[in-house]
């Protein structure tokens, strides 16, 4: 058997490049593209925002459940032909939001668009490169999913043109299509272990022969690992931070036109902001192969709690550059850190289990982030309340990192 290569490169980046271009079409436009469709649809059917909003909060909410059964599916469906139906299914029901009339009708549609972003994006992409890299997993893991940032930051100008151009129903349609052109074609290039085409992971080869189905089996189970405090820390941490950060780019726009700024200038921050956030998903998982679970876990947690300081004190002009840091590493935590560290700290024997719980504590803490944020609005006429809080709840999860999470050489 070859240890990685046939005919140069090694197939396991063929995988990561076809899991960027899935991200950039499947997540980047439903959860990074859908937010310009509030306002047109709204106008023209007469739904209030708060009606046409909860499609993104149901969104969320149906990934969560998906997650903490994920380890369940795994076990009895094969990951490429699940991936396969809903790259299909997928963009097919996209399609039928440009038939919807009534918002029932678009939250049947957005409860399918939720299973098919749980089952083409970031629970069965992270199963893959766990399988395909012992080594350079962190790089292969930020490179795959900065997709989604770069599908948010080339499709949004576009999505403004056609919505201007053409209405929101036929952009629900461009971009069904886009999506089923990459997706699908992306998906039959998916291969779920490297054995399948003669391979072995990547740094597979220089581990002793002996230990190479061992390795495969080392770690903690579910069980034992849901019985121990870090367990719960290390969840509620990935929950804090996925509120706090995706705050900094859920309430962007509006904090800093709300602070002075002009709409066209905070419109280029949110687009500087979400190319910081493609690079930074790359940066981050280059830092985990570099520097381990805990520090670059701690440099990314920190760089959200200085953009929610930016936030305070946008009004400055230096604090607009901690802000594009913290969307960029910070929010890069999201999707990069759970995986990484999931296997980092616990290992391979239940990682598909493991990882598919911590993803859901992330998507609570997307779910609950637009209430509160909304909510502290609503009572104080600012967001800054808020992103006080969240930059508290960062410092604790900080200290919660320091002393809960393995040092570089004792990643597993």
């Amino acid at each position: 058997m070859e240890t990685n290569r046939r005919g140069g490169l090694f197939y396991g980046w063929v995988i990561v490049f076809a899991g960027c271009l899935i991200m950039a079409s499947v997540m980047g436009i439903v959860y990074n593209c859908f937010s310009q469709f509030i306002k047109p649809v709204c106008a023209d059917l007469g739904f209030t925002r708060q009606a046409m909003s909860f499609n993104q909060t149901l969104i969320s909410l149906i990934q969560v459940a998906v997650g903490f059964v994920w380890g369940g599916i795994l076990s009895r469906v094969r990951v490429k032909p699940l991936m396969l139906f809903w790259a299909v299914v997928g963009p097919a029901a996209f399609f039928c939001y440009s038939f919807a009339n009534n918002i029932w009708l678009f939250y049947v549609i957005s409860a399918v668009m939720s299973l098919t972003m749980s089952m083409l994006t970031l629970l069965p992409l992270s199963y893959m490169i766990s399988n395909w890299f012992v080594e350079k997993k962190g790089l292969a893991t930020g490179i795959c999913f900065m997709g989604s940032g770069i599908g948010g930051m080339v499709l949004n100008p576009l999505l403004q043109r056609w919505l201007d151009q053409f209405g929101w129903r036929m952009s629900f349609r461009i971009l069904a299509v886009i999506m089923a052109m990459c997706a699908i074609p992306c998906v039959l290039m998916m291969v779920e272990r490297p054995e399948k085409k003669g391979l072995r992971a990547l740094g597979a080869d220089k581990l002793p022969q002996t230990e190479g189905t061992a390795a495969e089996a080392e770690g903690e189970t579910m069980a034992h690992a849901r019985g121990t405090v870090r367990y719960w820390v290390l969840a509620v941490s990935v929950l804090l931070i996925s509120a706090g950060c995706s705050s900094l780019v859920m309430t962007l726009s509006p904090h800093l036109t709300d602070s002075g700024y002009s709409a066209a200038f905070a419109a280029g921050m949110v687009s500087v902001s979400m190319g910081a956030m493609a690079v930074g998903k790359m940066l981050l998982g280059w830092l985990y192969d570099v520097l381990g679970s805990k520090r670059a876990s701690l440099l990314s947690v920190l760089c959200g709690f200085l953009g929610l300081l930016g936030m305070i004190f946008c009004r400055v002009t230096p604090a607009l550059g901690l802000i594009i840091l913290g969307v960029g590493l910070g929010c890069a935590f999201g999707t990069v850190g759970p995986p990484i560290v999931v296997m980092n700290v616990f290992g391979k024997r239940d990682y598909s289990a493991i990882v598919g719980v911590f993803i859901s504590f992330g998507n609570i803490g997307g779910a609950i982030a637009p209430t509160v944020n909304g909510t502290v609005y609503d009572l104080a006429g600012s967001y800054t309340p808020g992103y006080a809080a969240w930059a508290v709840a960062l410092g604790l999860v900080l200290f919660c990192f320091t002393i809960f999470l393995p040092s570089g050489r004792k990643d597993k």
